[in-house]
């Protein structure tokens, strides 16, 4: 991301070519296989496929980002395959991993998946693929559907493992013990309908009919975006009012402006000791758990093209999204590390049980060794989605918005039937989807931008957590193995303090 930001896209493919070699040579030198790499015909993972698309596709070379996305695609639609083909199976596998998450196959985060069609879907229209375009709004409708079933039926078969397992651990439990759940009530993530559907895809959709003259597949793809953000103002005005809107006339264009901003979160693993239910007795084991990370971000307020101030509106927060997967799916992850911290509290206290206290400490170290949660993410994607729209005569346009950087003025060209201004801030670049869009920036003193504050670091999120974890079982407290209190007899007691 650091070369993103200084604009060296070169630099930036060139780095992720030399970080991702194909699993078919690791494979020869031994290495581990990497599950979703196999699916994919040159042995790379979703991960690099999905960077290298977006890396591409910031230069303008909207074929190869294309091509690079469509490779992804494939692997997202094994996925889909599977699950269609045996549900049950796919569903099934959830408690089949017992060394950590991050060791599963990785078909991309719910959001990843539809954000790829979304991306797709506007690599064709900027290429002039209608019927390919086509195709991405109808795949971004089943995608989502897919997943929705996908997510109930996971979520009950954890329902039943738990209980079968008598696991009474819920997200309540997290909090006590340091998580930072606070960060998954905001408003902004309790606001929204999930954790996977974008506004945009559906208010692209909507501007392409209405672009292409077709009002009765225009309507539905802007009523989807509003029931995802009924806050917009600019979704709104096209829902309620429907043909009395303004229509470009004789050499002008209607023009929607894409602006993109920041990076996507981060996803980092926390480890919380807590107590779990081997052999009858409450056994103290760390586990770990996804924490979504958020980066700061900066999205202009507005944008000046030829004189006119255009209000920019934010339909897709990424960092709230992730937040509203990561609490939805929370009571799975607890329910898949809680059967996987019970295996290995069990080869704890077998340990314990034959070798004493030094066999008990061997289990723990590889224990904590072993357990980490899912840290993969699809990192080149913008924090913010925005948009802004005008219609505005033919030809070359001047533009200008601020930045944290400075303002950033340049030129654009309009024109044709559907016009499209992709715009991504990230860092101290701005880049322009257009090959003759031409810009500069001018500093602006820091006061005059506002920058949205960063999360808590992962290492003061684990500092909290090993806090509380201290307060619940004093130092030097006694091993006492016919105890079921989780403060004594449990691993905490026996690993080093600094783990905690």
């Amino acid at each position: 991301m650091s070369l993103l930001k200084e604009g060296n896209l070169n630099g930036a493919l060139t780095q992720l070519e030399s970080n991702n070699s194909s699993v078919f040579d690791k494979k020869k030198n031994g290495d581990d296989k990497d599950k979703t790499a196999l699916d994919s015909p040159s042995g790379k993972d979703i991960l690099y496929y999905f960077e290298k698309g977006e890396l591409l596709r910031l230069g303008s070379e909207y074929e190869p980002s294309r091509d690079a996305w469509l490779q992804a695609d494939e692997i997202v639609r094994v996925w889909e395959d599977e699950y269609r083909l045996n549900p049950t199976k796919v569903i099934g596998d959830i408690g089949s991993f017992l060394v950590s998450d991050r060791v599963r196959r990785y078909d991309g985060q719910d959001y990843e998946k539809v954000f790829l069609s979304t991306k797709l879907m506007l690599n064709h229209i900027m290429l002039g693929n209608t019927d390919h375009a086509r195709i991405e709004m109808k795949k971004t409708f089943e995608r989502e559907t897919l997943i929705k079933n996908f997510r109930e039926q996971e979520y009950d078969k954890i329902k039943e493992e738990k209980e079968k397992q008598e696991i009474s651990f819920k997200p309540a439990d997290l909090l006590e013990n340091g998580y930072p759940m606070d960060r998954l009530e905001g408003a902004e993530v309790t606001a929204l309908k999930n954790g996977y559907q974008n506004a945009f895809a559906h208010y692209l959709a909507g501007y392409y009919f209405e672009m292409m003259g077709e009002p009765s597949l225009s309507a539905p793809g802007y009523r989807n975006a509003l029931e995802l953000r009924p806050d917009s103002a600019l979704i709104r005005a096209k829902v309620n009012g429907k043909g009395k809107q303004a229509k470009p006339g004789p050499n002008e264009a209607d023009v929607l402006f894409v602006v993109e901003s920041g990076e996507a979160p981060a996803w980092k693993s926390v480890t919380i000791p807590l107590p779990l239910p081997i052999n009858k007795k409450l056994i103290v084991v760390p586990l770990s758990f996804p924490v979504v990370i958020s980066s700061g971000v900066y999205t202009p307020p507005s944008l000046l093209v030829s004189g006119r101030n255009l209000p920019v509106e934010t339909l897709v927060n990424v960092d709230a999204m992730a937040k509203r997967q990561l609490k939805d799916q929370l009571p799975g992850i607890i329910g898949r590390t809680a059967i996987r911290g019970i295996v290995k509290g069990g080869v704890q206290y077998a340990a314990q049980e034959k070798a004493g206290v030094v066999g008990g400490l061997v289990a723990g170290v590889a224990t904590v060794a072993t357990e980490q949660a899912d840290e993969r993410a699809w990192r080149t994607l913008p924090a913010h989605l925005s948009i802004a729209r005008a219609i505005l005569p033919a030809g070359e346009q001047t533009i200008e918005f601020r930045t944290p950087r400075g303002a950033y003025r340049g030129t654009i060209m309009v024109g044709g039937k559907v016009n499209i201004v992709p715009i991504r801030i990230v860092g101290d670049f701005v880049y322009v989807g257009q090959q003759e869009a031409k810009g500069s920036f001018t500093e602006l003193p820091s006061s005059d931008w506002v920058k949205l504050a960063e999360d808590e670091s992962i290492e003061a999120i684990q500092e909290r957590v090993s806090a509380v974890s201290k307060q619940k079982q004093p130092a030097g407290a006694p091993a006492d193995k016919s105890s079921t209190a989780p403060s004594k007899g449990g691993l905490s007691d026996l690993l080093p303090k600094k783990l905690f």
